[in-house]
């Protein structure tokens, strides 16, 4: 089982990778949702999972589950069942993304590597090195 306070925390953080997360809420949910205001689960709700303010949250009496953002806008709803498996799609899909870019992170790493040995056997300037290595850097995350 996933964290989903992991998800709540990404989904804040307003990254491309958050934006990514909200098309799937959006494709994936079969109830229509109306970003409407709610007064953010005091009476007849449980947390199921709290970050920077976003909820998932258990309705007391229907059951059914949403999520609300930090402004205590609903995002999605649906049957706790149906907001599992969302979550459990999201989180597959940081679980990749976050691979993806430890991957990507290595090969730069790696390349670094290699320019500095060019570098120390003198077939490339300092500079190209530092311009090299400065470019890859800039795509690690």
């Amino acid at each position: 089982m996933f964290d989903y306070s992991e998800i709540l925390e990404e989904l804040s953080s307003g990254s491309e990778l958050s934006e990514e997360l909200r098309r799937i809420i959006a494709s994936r949910t079969s109830m229509p949702n109306i970003p409407f205001p709610t007064m953010g689960g005091l009476i007849f709700w449980n947390n199921i999972a709290e970050c920077n303010g976003w909820k998932i949250q258990q309705n007391m009496i229907t059951q059914h589950a949403r999520i609300i953002d930090a402004d205590d806008v609903r995002i999605a709803w649906g049957t706790l069942d149906e907001m599992k498996d969302l979550l459990e799609e999201m989180a597959n899909h940081l679980k990749l993304q976050r691979s993806l870019r430890k991957h990507d992170n290595l090969a730069a790493l790696e390349e670094i590597k290699k320019l500095k040995e060019l570098l120390d056997i003198e077939a490339i300037t300092q500079e190209e090195f530092s311009d090299k290595k400065r470019e890859l850097l800039s795509k690690v995350h």
